[in-house]
């Protein structure tokens, strides 16, 4: 080193620092690569130094510029290794060492100035020197082949290692010598971006051409130096005919430089083509370049210019019927100069070589194959806006364009921006390189590629498309900071996609962007994005999601043969999926939960028709209160055919920990669900708790949008304004069958046992299930069919195989954490379970009206308002998939396993009863430091001020004892049955659980008669599951007084749902190891299941009644609660758990094997958590009403805090839909044809039916104007109101009539109004309406008939022509007619039959004489229909008389 310095003569000590700086350099990092092994390391570093000086001699750098002592030194800028360059340099960064400051800035403004929100490359003072290659290794030690070394990528090589480089022209002759940059780029992989196997961290643009170390060592030139012969393409096209055998026979072809293919890698071959065109004609000759050492061609090759290619031979490709040149390893290539060239014939080549001809060919000038230009346009790309008059044309162009890249799209799908405004797609062929150089600034060139015009809304509107034909080259690096994002077709899950469907443009756009949507919905929150974008495409999420499209949502995808390489590159007319335009036919769309939320409420009430919510006959007279509440509450359903393009779900299945919804989650938001099971025959409510965390799909599903609205209609003519309507909310769901969740990705959760499920049945079809709840089908269901729908079915037996299996399935489910990943050391430091209280000193306060269990405490772990949102959920599901969204993926899976080795305690149950979600005072009455409080009301008030929280209860029978495991992954089977036969032999206590907090998420995977295993963390000893709910009474003392243990359940705790009790009956297990008394014993803990009929009989005494039935009829109404009830305080505003507005559902529900016995449910909405589903036409299963009989002895339901419901089967949309269109009191088509007779003798039991009869006469007749808003009489044009006055403008007329019919059989008093009084007294429309405007000036008018006989005198003033009128047409035979009335029974004036006292006596006079006879009273009926009937009818009737 001294020696190298002393050279120099004197320096200064900055100068002599920098000389050893590159001696030391050169020692380290240069001279180990050097080819000539005795060059020195001073003879290297003077090298070096002398290369700097050319370099600097005529450069514009100040830091460049000559000393006094004469040196040219820069001493700012220093020499760094390659290993030492990517280790510290993560941010992009250049380096020009031949520039000033003023060329740099001018340099960088452009670019700055188009791409906003990009900086410009950072500028470092660094050098790099090394040997330019081809190859990864060049070393003699070097043991990988030559295929494997060049790839033809160009690398940069030290002593320490490798980095890629890009030049956009490269000189053949650099190639394997020592050079040094002056001006490159380094551009770091972004540490975001998933780098795909084989790629480094980043790469060099080399901005100058590099300076070689040793120039005399450059040597040779691209001119040919001697004369060669060469065939022009017009002859050489010759060669690749069938008739022509001149293998290996080695020649020069010389053309201009047509077309350039991209580098292909296929089967672990990397080759090119290139294509040398003839100076005269179009007639182009193929060449391919599979020679590793020749592939770095590919970077010197320019099209346009003309080259002499040395020492070729033609060979046909494998498989194919094409003949190539191919280039050898001893060929070259120069540039054409025509004096250094002679053309030969194929005369000379036939003399030369002796070639022999197997066929007869002639050696005549004959044509030239012309490849066909009718699609190919050439465009000016100096004038980028020529590219618009392309589209003149429909048709596939094929153009070349030149343009900036202002944006990367997607990495991995290959799709870029380019000016802005045009797209970039470069999947369908393949980029060697990895995409290096494709960053937002380049200038690229393109040639030959396909346009395509407004493709995808997601997308540009124009989009460039490169095939296999087409070339991409860099014409210029970017200027701007922006990091390298590697593409590759390795490991793709796009490109997998693309050539497993053989997609067009338009279909692989939308599959990019469905997988864009899919990866921007669950990564990172929920998956991580390697997760989600794994390349197998057949276990994959992405894979398994196309598989389904394509099976069940009707993907036509065009039949394309598959792509041929060769074909689409050699064939003279072009053929590729991007030749022609296809029509875009999207099968379906997957967009956000949160877009899906806004476009289904959007619909809702941009379609809504207020009028049609409401009943055409009684739209005209209601009044506002009765308008209001039926404008309260409407639905839609909307099936996924329904959008355009058709809708799926997709989510993550969870349960809210805040509203105990079931819901499918994305990052976006939640969409709450209602799950119903698909076995009709033992029919459950959806309990399986396997599908929690899961990644599911879901093609087959309703979507509801029930709509709330406050509103203020003072009549029906204001509802078009919108000014009445204060307050509007919606509540979107989904509603489907748990056999149509399709699971793409498990939250390692198997299923349940199969050891515990019941033996195949015969289940119904789908079109079965459809028709199951249609109006048609629900009268006419069969008793057996009812029955068989709610039995258990017989037994099966299973193998002992089967068995086996579902231990092991039990086991492996535990192992995997599939029982919701049991994380105990969560909660190590949580507290014990205190003491509970004495019964004396828990503080009741729920006070709802009609309530009957009124068991209330808590744990103050919980604090009455805990709920958790979305967010708590997404942590527990991130950590149960072993994915992180911020962190890495193993620190969940640690936990996770830590979590089972650490082990569990575990309880087995049977849910026999669950009360009502619903708003509770879950708190304990103490104050801090544990002491008492007595029930005053200060500290009711202090309570209070907490607020009411979501809890629920539910009573379980435990069975066997706890048991504590070791390790949770050896849970086989059902233990605690299988092993201690005498734990079952006799009764186990009663326990008695709260779920409040967290805890609340399980209220709608809890059914009643579900079996459950309870998992608790093993810091809690099985001593958890005993403990009763007092601790100063003796065990035995409350164990003899039948109390149940209380148990509240924690957060982390997890169910396990293991079977139903039937299905326990019928396992094999049962047969075997279960005694049957104690199968009976639990059996009976279950409460019985009633019907409907059963609870509306008169010898039915319970109080709290359980029935399945049919809802028919929902409708809104006012309860009536006690005026101190508002005293209890709770948040109305709370989301996911009230509804708008202060009032109460009325459900009219029918038996499941006659929907004309109906009943009426009614709910009250203050404290109750808001159930889904209740919908017209859903079979719903009620548990614990109360069953009220009414003064007219009527019997109906309320619905109470010990009840609850569950859906167990969603409806077709045909039922709902004419469901909500039709309701019970219109349905005429239905009705059976009746006899009055009938109905007073009992022969006939239903409600409701229609009737052939005559009127007799109307006894009354009432027409009203009352007000809209006090229901006063509205005289004159205003209210009449006295108490108080009413400024209502809005009258609503009423009409009222009593009439008397028969059919000769009985007779009975029926009682119509409004619009059926105009059809009784056959007025057309406007007459009317006339009538109407008479009675309005004196806003009341009451007609009343006095006799039967005809003797009797109306009750009518004289000279009252309104009176006159209604006295004259109410006794005309237009008026007392046949009529075909639709009725309804009313059950309070029936008589009752076989009492003495129910039948009176009669006087009937006729002429002279008069009969006494006993007659039954008139029936009491209420009018729903009036009809003209018809005298066909009639005749039958008559018949069917005297028949009987």
């Amino acid at each position: 080193m001294e020696e190298f310095v002393s050279g120099f003569g004197e320096l200064s000590s900055a100068d002599v620092q920098w000389l050893q700086n590159l001696y030391r350099f050169t020692a380290e990092n240069i001279l180990p690569v050097v080819v000539d092994s005795e060059i020195t390391c001073k003879e290297l570093s003077s090298c070096l130094f002398h290369c700097l000086c050319r370099i600097c001699h005529n450069c514009s750098n100040p830091c460049c510029s000559e000393g006094k002592d004469g040196v040219i030194l820069p001493l700012s800028y220093r020499f760094i290794s390659l290993t030492e360059l990517q280790s510290q340099q993560k941010t992009p960064c250049c380096s020009q060492l031949t520039w000033s400051t003023s060329h740099f800035k001018q340099w960088t403004l452009h670019e700055e100035r188009f791409l906003v929100g990009h900086k410009v490359l950072s500028r470092t003072n660094l050098l790099l020197c090394g040997v330019l290659t081809d190859k990864i290794s060049i070393t003699p030690i070097a043991s990988v082949s030559g295929e494997q070394q060049s790839g033809g990528n160009l690398y940069l090589q030290d002593k320490n290692g490798f980095i890629p480089c890009e030049i956009i022209k490269l000189d053949a002759r650099w190639l394997g010598h020592l050079v040094l940059f002056p001006s490159w780029s380094y551009i770091p992989q972004s540490g975001a971006v998933w780098r795909p196997s084989g790629t480094e961290a980043g790469y060099l643009e080399i901005i100058e051409a590099p300076f070689p170390v040793f120039p005399k060592l450059f040597i040779g030139s691209l001119l040919v130096s001697s004369t060669l012969n060469v065939f022009l393409p017009d002859s050489a096209i010759h060669l690749l005919d069938k008739g022509f055998r001149c293998h290996k026979v080695k020649l020069n072809i010389a053309g201009e430089l047509r077309r350039l293919s991209p580098v292909l890698s296929v089967r672990g071959k990397t080759f090119f083509f290139f294509f040398l065109s003839s100076f005269e004609t179009d007639t182009c000759l193929p060449v391919v370049v599979q020679v590793p050492t020749k592939l770095m061609w590919h970077h010197c090759l320019e099209v346009s210019k003309q080259y002499v290619v040395t020492k070729v031979f033609v060979s046909s490709l494998q498989g194919t019927s094409y003949k190539v040149f191919v280039v050898s390893s001893s060929s070259d290539f120069y540039l054409y100069n025509e004096g250094s060239v002679k053309e030969q014939t194929l005369v000379e080549l036939v003399r030369v070589s002796d070639m022999k001809e197997t066929v007869n060919h002639e050696l005549t000038s004959l044509d030239s194959k012309e490849e066909s230009s009718q699609n190919r346009s050439f465009v000016d790309w100096s004038n980028q806006n020529t590219i618009e008059e392309v589209f003149e044309s429909k048709e596939s162009k094929i153009i070349s364009y030149r343009g900036m890249i202002s944006k990367v799209l997607n990495i991995t799908a290959g799709l870029y921006e380019l000016d802005g405004k045009f797209g970039l797609c470069v999947a369908y062929q393949q980029v060697v390189n990895c995409g290096r150089g494709l960053r937002p600034g380049a200038q690229v060139e393109i040639h030959d590629a396909h346009l395509h015009l407004k493709e995808s809304d997601h997308f540009p509107r124009i989009i460039l498309c490169c095939c296999l034909r087409s070339a991409l080259v860099v014409m210029e690096f970017s200027r701007l900071s922006t990091e390298y994002q590697p593409y590759s077709s390795i490991g793709n899950i796009y490109i997998s996609l693309l050539f497993k469907y053989n997609l067009d443009l338009p279909n692989y756009l939308w599959v990019v962007h469905i997988v864009e949507t899919l990866i921007k919905r669950f990564c990172p929150c929920f998956l991580t994005k390697q997760h989600m974008v794994m390349c197998d495409i057949d276990t994959g999420v992405i894979g398994m999601f196309f598989n389904s499209i394509l099976k069940y949502a009707r993907w036509n995808l065009a039949a394309r043969p598959r792509r041929d390489i060769y074909l689409e590159i050699l064939a003279e007319s072009h053929h590729c999926p991007l030749k022609e335009i296809s029509q875009p036919h999207f099968p379906c769309q997957s967009p956000s939960l949160s877009e899906l939320l806004s476009l289904a409420e959007e619909r809702a009430w941009r379609d809504l028709d207020l009028a049609s919510l409401l009943p055409d006959a009684e739209i005209k007279h209601l009044i506002a209160q009765q308008l209001n509440s039926k404008l309260a509450w409407s639905f839609d359903i909307l099936n996924p055919e329904d959008f355009q393009p058709q809708m799926i779900l997709t989510g993550v299945f969870q349960a809210n920990s805040k509203t105990g919804c079931l819901q499918l989650l994305d990052t976006s938001g939640a969409l709450d669900c209602i799950v119903h099971n698909s076995d009709e025959v033992n029919q459950v409510a959806f309990s399986d708790t396997s599908y929690i965390g899961c990644l599911v799909q879901l093609q087959k599903y309703q979507l509801v949008i029930e709509r709330f609205i406050c509103s203020e209609f003072p009549s029906s003519k204001h509802l078009d304004d919108p000014r009445f309507i204060k307050e509007k909310h919606t509540r979107i769901y989904a509603q489907f069958c748990a056999a149509d969740l399709q699971v793409l990705k498990r939250h390692a959760a198997a299923a349940r046992t199969a050891l515990l499920s019941p033996a195949p049945q015969a289940s119904l079809s789908s079109a079965a299930r459809a028709a199951l709840l249609s109006p048609a089908s629900q009268a006419s269901l069969s008793s057996a069919a009812r029955i068989a729908l709610l039995s258990p079915a017989p037994p099966a037996s299973l193998s002992s195989a089967a068995r086996t299996a579902t231990r092991s399935s039990c086991s492996q489910a535990c192992k995997n954490g599939e029982v919701n990943s049991i994380t105990s050391n969560q909660h190590q430091g949580s507290p014990s379970l205190p003491k509970m209280p004495r019964l004396e000193e828990v503080v009741l306060q729920e006070g709802h009206v009609g309530e009957s269990r009124r068991t209330v405490c808590s744990h103050p772990l919980w604090s009455g308002g805990e709920a958790v949102g979305i967010q708590g959920e997404e942590e527990q599901l991130v950590e149960g998939t072993g994915t992180s969204s911020e962190h890495s993926t193993a620190r969940p899976s640690r936990r996770k396993e830590r979590a089972c080795s650490a082990g569990c305690v575990t309880q087995l149950l049977l849910v026999t009863h669950k009360d009502a979600l619903m708003l509770r005072n879950c708190q304990y009455g103490r104050k801090e430091g544990c002491e008492h409080t007595n029930g005053s009301g200060e500290a009711f008030t202090q309570r209070a001020k907490t607020g009411l929280g979501l809890a629920f209860q539910a009573s379980a029978v435990n069975i066997g004892s706890p048991r504590q495991w070791k390790d949770g992954g050896k849970i086989e089977g059902l233990p605690e049955i299988e092993e201690d036969l005498s734990l079952c032999s006799e009764y186990k206590n009663r326990t008695q659980m709260l779920f409040m907090g967290k805890a609340v998420k399980w209220y709608h995977l809890i059914s009643q008669g579900g079996v459950y295993r309870l998992i608790a963390s093993k810091q809690l000893d099985t001593s958890i599951f005993k403990r009763h709910c007092s601790s100063s009474v003796p065990r035995k003392t409350l164990q003899r007084s039948n109390c149940p243990l209380y148990l509240v359940v924690r957060p982390e705790w997890k169910f396990q749902y293991i079977s139903t009790l039937p299905c326990l009956h019928q396992s094999q297990l049962s047969e075997s190891q279960l005694n049957r008394p104690y199968l009976e014993k639990l059996t009976s803990e279950i409460p019985h299941i009633n019907s409907v009929q059963d609870v509306l009989s008169h010898r039915f005494s319970a109080s709290l009644v359980s029935f399945p039935a049919i809802i028919l009829e929902r409708s809104c109404y006012e309860p009536n609660r006690r005026a101190n009830f508002a005293a209890v305080t709770y948040d109305k505003n709370t989301p996911g758990i009230s509804v708008p507005g202060d009032w109460g559902l009325k459900l009219t529900v029918g038996d499941t094997q006659n929907t004309a016995a109906t009943l009426n449910i009614y709910v009250d909405l203050l404290l109750l958590s808001y159930t889904r589903g209740i919908l017209p036409g859903a079979l719903v299963v009620f548990y614990g009403l109360e069953r009220t009989t009414s003064r007219y002895h009527n019997v109906y339901c309320k619905y109470v805090p010990s009840s609850s419901a569950s859906v167990l089967i969603i409806p077709s949309l045909e039922a709902v839909r004419s469901a909500s269109t039709l309701s019970i009191n219109t349905c005429i088509a239905d009705m059976p044809l009746l006899y009055l007779g009938s109905l007073i003798s009992g022969r006939e039991n239903h409600r409701q039916g229609i009737v052939c009869c005559h009127v007799v006469t109307i006894s009354w007749l009432k027409l009203q104007w009352i007000c809209s808003r006090c229901s006063s009489i509205f005289k004159q044009g205003k209210c009449t109101r006295s108490s108080g006055p009413c400024l209502s403008a809005v009258a609503v007329f009423r009409a009222n009539a009593s009439v008397i019919v028969e059919d000769g059989t009985a007779e009975a008093r029926v009682h119509c109004k409004d619009k059926q009084v105009a059809d009784l007294l056959a007025l057309s429309s406007a007459e009317w309406e006339g009538l109407q405007q008479h009675v309005g000036p004196r806003g009341k008018v009451y007609f009343q008939y006095q006799g039967r006989t005809g003797n009797e005198l109306h009750e009518e003033t004289i000279g009252d022509v309104l009176m006159q009128y209604l006295g004259v047409i109410c006794t005309s035979t237009v008026v007392c007619r046949p009529i075909q009335l639709a009725f309804r029974f009313e059950s309070r004036g029936k008589p009752k039959l076989g009492h003495t006292e129910t039948f009176q006596l009669r006087t009937v006079a006729c002429g002279d004489h008069q009969y006494v006879t006993k007659m039954a009273p008139a029936l009491s009926l209420t009018c729903l229909d009036i009809k003209e009937v018809d005298y066909r009818m009639l005749c039958r009737l008559a018949n069917d008389r005297l028949i009987q």
